[in-house]
């Protein structure tokens, strides 16, 4: 074991210094290699690149020239062509003039022929006459095919090379000729072009560079490019090319260097400079090797030498290491390794470091890379033990190069547990840095030691400007000294106080805190430091004051409401108490408010119940308390002696200001009244809860006397009151208990005395009290909303013995009396409706009665209800008509199908000798029903006196007891003669 590091050292050292070289020596010469090659290519490629720029520069100077050439002789050709044209019938002398001019002007055009009509019938130089004069293009096959192409075309048609017979080539441009006096073709016009002569000139013009060049034409017949003048050899020696704009086909003109393309070969001088490069690298690489065998021995020898250290690194308490900084492979470690990782030598230098390590592959080999680079190195990692727990190590790193061998020598503390500290010490020190709660800490004599940003942020003050002081700066002087000494006290006996306290910020304001103090002690339990820790409250004290203020006013008049009045109603008992003074309490109920908010909407409503309040307050003493307990109630609480004169003329006073008119938003003019109810304490009551009843009684006693006035309360409202409570209590069960029935009234045809529909009566049969007709019970039902559960059992009773008759083959119609609550019920028409689908009663034969008042005071609710009812067929009928607000008005506006005389008009005609300003009123009630088509019944006849008047004035129907009093459904049924279920 003595000799495993230096044995492994020596044989790293030496296979990486050998290996090392040959790589060096190999890479080196690759890298000569290439090097050369890619300069003689680039040397290469750069020669070639001027070679095709000069190519191209040759062959557009050569296009220019042929393209100016051809285009100047082809002009010329032209101008005879048109000369022709002009003069249609010219001879072969004045041919041969023209022509001798043109061909003066050029060397390239060899000679002229026109053809008219396809025969050759002019010819330049005449010497050409005998040969071809009088020639038909159709006897020259080989140039028929470019005669005709010139004749299709407007521009001149080139086609060649040919053979001349004297000897050369040419080529042959042909144009058409159009006679111009008749605008018919006149022939075509041949002229033949020196090939040699035209582009030998146009290819040797002093050219910097030579080039061998060749022109090409492709027809449109063959689509193949034939060589018309050039060395064909160009064409398979990869030439540049460029277009040539002629004539007819499509030109190109190709060419390569005259002595055509450079090739790749060496440059010596590249060649020369890379080997002696080489050579003295491959030297200090050489050099370099023995340096390091040499080194690696000598390091060998000082290892050897000093191993008696070993025990040193072997017994020392610190985790050590040696690990191959390139691989991570464990090479060595100590006893202390073995304890804290948990494996023994063995199976440790047959690991990687990546093996513990938790980091990732290619952290991991960056902090190898980066250990490798400084003498000196530390990291944090966390190590997996062989237990598998994860521990925070500290790894203190340094290289150790050894011939070309990298180490690395590790020493590795375990700092898990310091770690943790230093993060909970960071987090307690953002907390205290970034918390928005103001803090401050003062030594044991209460002087100011350092703050925090929220205590800046709330107090205005910056550190510097409090360290060394007492956080008596920021007292606000609203406490004494008792509060002070309280807190100390409460400080030093339980180490720690919590409380609400108002301190003053730089600025001056003073605001509230939220505040703790805590004590801080050291080990001999003495006092090191006091911390306090506190809010700005100020929100939440406005919000408590927000929510008292909602919990004790009313929001939209800002009025006392219930729970403070009661507040106040309690105190003024207890003062009261000891005064002797009596207390009144003023119940107020608006009158019509109800009408105003359902005509005008809700906002009108709430705008007209703040200028009450403001009248209202207007008429307060010092001492009254004004309040709305919802809706539209108000109470007034006023402190009165023994009589009742000032109760009565505050009264009179609101109801003077409540009936003035109200002028609101919109030009919107609202007329209401109001009525009141007063409670007396102590004379009508001790308790507060009972002073409130007993005015709301002494209220409705009011409102029953006619509204807008105002009643004491007595007791005999109170035995009223329980009366109610107690029938409220027996008619919550009579529907389940099934006490109620329906008697039915016949109403008869006057002319004919038959049956034609009935009027269902509720009825209760009380345990006690025997049959009861509504108007014992009815209003109690109506005040605690159990009307609903009533009416909903009438209408389906009713349905069903309509139903029932029907079946039984009787078809006559019901009347059902409805109360205005169910107007205002939003399921009223669902109740209707689901009533009808449950019995299968036929909706046409039913009807419900309401009274005038309920239209008058629910207007734009009542409307939407009856039209709603009318559309699923049910008629409406007025009960009582006459005895409201009887106006054709409103009986247009609703879906009214029937009136019913109130029995008080009947009764006044029943004598011998009628009343007649009655007789008119019944009169004019059945016109206005029959000019509007509505039917009409009259309700209390009794007599047949009264029939016969009530028949002349033109009723239809009627109903009393002449006909039969109310009844149940079996007596009815016998009456209609079927039988009964």
């Amino acid at each position: 074991m003595q000799q495993a590091v230096p044995s492994a050292l020596d044989k790293v050292a030496r296979r990486s210094a050998r290996v090392g070289f040959v790589y060096n020596v190999l890479i080196s010469i690759m890298v000569f290699a290439f090097s050369v090659v890619s300069v003689e290519f680039w040397l290469y490629q750069q020669a070639h690149d001027q070679e095709v720029k000069e190519v191209q520069r040759a062959l557009l100077a050569y296009r220019s020239r042929i393209e100016l050439k051809v285009t100047q002789n082809l002009d010329l050709s032209h101008g005879l062509a048109t000369y022709i044209s002009l003069n249609p019938d010219l001879d072969q002398e004045g041919f041969s003039q023209f022509a001798g001019q043109l061909q003066d002007k050029t060397p390239y055009i060899l000679n002229f022929g026109a053809a008219r009509n396809w025969v050759i019938s002019h010819v330049y130089p005449n010497t050409l006459e005998t040969s071809v004069l009088g020639t038909h293009y159709h006897d020259i096959p080989e140039q028929l095919e470019s005669v005709r192409a010139a004749y299709g075309s407007r521009q001149p048609v080139i086609s060649g090379p040919v053979e001349l017979i004297q000897g050369g080539t040419a080529l042959i441009a042909r144009q058409s000729i159009v006679n111009q006096n008749t605008g018919l073709p006149w022939g075509v016009l041949s002229t033949v072009l020196d090939i040699d002569g035209l582009f030998s000139a146009s290819f040797k013009q002093g050219e910097n560079y030579p080039v061998r060049a060749v022109l090409q034409e492709k027809r449109e017949s063959d689509q193949v490019f034939t060589t018309v003048y050039g060395d064909t050899s160009v064409l398979s020696q990869s030439p540049e090319t460029v277009t040539v704009n002629l004539p007819s086909g499509d030109w190109r003109l190709l060419g390569v260097p005259q002595s055509g393309w450079k090739g790749l070969h060496p440059h010596p001088t590249v060649w020369v400079v890379g080997t002696i490069i080489l050579l003295f690298w491959l030297g200090g690489l050489y050099g370099r090797y023995n340096a390091g065998r040499s080194f690696a021995q000598s390091i060998g020898r000082v290892v050897d030498d000093s191993y008696r250290f070993r025990s040193i690194f072997k017994r020392h308490d610190a985790v050590m290491m040696l690990l191959d900084a390139k691989t991570g492979d464990i090479l060595d470690a100590n006893d202390s390794a073995q304890q804290f990782y948990g494996y023994d030598h063995a199976a440790l230098t047959s690991m990687q470091i990546s093996d513990i390590n938790t980091q990732t592959d290619s952290v991991l080999r960056e902090s190898l890379s980066q250990a490798q680079q400084r003498a000196k190195n530390c990291f944090i990692f966390s190590h997996r033990l062989k237990s598998g727990e994860v521990r925070q190590v500290e790894v203190h790193s340094s290289p150790i190069t050894i011939g070309h061998a990298k180490l690395l020598f590790s020493v590795i503390h375990d700092v898990s547990e310091r770690l943790e500290v230093e993060r909970k010490l960071m987090l307690n020190a953002k907390i205290f840095e970034q918390s928005s709660e103001g803090v401050l800490i003062t030594d044991a004599t209460g002087r100011i030691v350092t703050v925090n940003g929220g205590f800046s942020a709330i107090t205005g003050y910056q550190e510097e400007e409090v360290l060394g002081a007492t956080p008596a700066i920021l007292n606000s002087g609203r406490h004494d000294k008792s509060f002070f000494a309280e807190m100390w006290q409460q400080i030093t006996e339980h180490g720690r106080w919590k409380g609400e306290i108002w301190n003053r910020r730089k600025d001056g304001v003073v605001y509230p805190q939220l505040l703790s103090i805590s004590v801080v002690r050291d080990e001999a339990d003495n006092v090191v430091n006091y911390i306090g820790v506190f809010s700005d409250i100020t929100k939440l004290k406005d919000s408590e004051k927000k929510l008292i203020d909602l919990a004790h006013y009313d929001a939209l008049t800002e009025l006392p409401n219930r729970l403070l009045l009661t507040s106040r109603v309690r105190q003024a008992m207890n003062r009261q108490s000891v005064q002797r003074n009596q207390i009144a309490l003023m119940f107020l109920d608006l009158d019509q408010f109800k009408f105003v908010n359902d005509s005008h909407g809700h906002a009108v409503g709430d705008e007209l119940l703040k200028l009450v309040s403001e009248r209202l307050h207007g008429l307060l003493e010092e001492g009254d308390t004004l309040a709305r307990l919802g809706g539209d109630e108000f109470v007034i609480l006023r402190l009165v002696h023994t009589d009742n004169t000032a109760c009565i003329r505050l009264s009179e006073d609101v109801i003077h200001a409540m009936n003035r008119l109200f002028v609101l938003d919109g030009g919107i003019d609202a007329q209401i009244g109001v009525s009141i109810g007063i409670a007396h304490y102590p004379d009508d009551t001790s308790s507060t809860e009972e002073l409130l009843t007993f005015a709301d009684s002494a209220m409705y006693h009011a409102k029953k006397s006619g509204r807008n006035t105002y009643a004491f309360y007595d007791d005999a409202l109170t035995i009223n009151a329980n009366h109610k409570l107690r029938l409220a209590v027996e008619l919550r069960q009579c529907v389940q208990n099934n006490e109620l029935a329906l008697y039915y009234q016949p109403q008869v045809d006057l002319v004919t005395g038959q049956i034609i529909g009935v009027e269902a009566l509720l009825r209760w049969h009380h345990p006690e009290r025997g049959l009861l007709s509504p108007i014992h019970f009815i209003e109690v039902a109506e005040e605690r909303s159990i009307i609903h559960d009533i009416t909903r059992w009438v209408v389906e009773t009713g349905c069903q013995q309509l139903k029932a008759w029907h079946d039984a083959g009787a078809p006559i119609s019901m009347a059902v009396n409805i109360s205005p609550r169910n107007l205002a019920d939003v399921t009223f028409v669902q109740v209707v409706a689901e009533a009808l689908d449950k019995t299968g009663a036929d909706p046409r034969f039913l009807e419900l009665e309401i009274t005038e008042n309920t239209l008058i005071e629910n207007q734009a609710n009542a409307l939407r209800v009856l039209e709603q009812l009318r559309e699923k067929g049910v008629g409406i009928a007025i009960d009582d008509f006459g005895t409201g607000y009887s106006s054709m008005a409103y009986l247009k506006r609703y879906p009214i199908s029937k009136l019913k005389i109130d029995r008080h008009f009947i009764k006044d005609i029943q004598s011998q000798s009628p009343d007649e300003e009655e007789v008119a009123i019944v009169s004019a009630m059945i016109a206005m029903a029959d000019s509007l088509g509505i039917g009409v019944v009259a309700e209390g006849i009794e007599t047949l006196h009264q029939q016969a008047i009530l028949h002349e004035l033109g009723c239809t129907f009627g109903q009393g007891y002449l006909y039969r009093r109310p009844a149940p459904a079996a007596d009815i049924g016998e009456l209609l003669g079927v039988e009964n279920d």
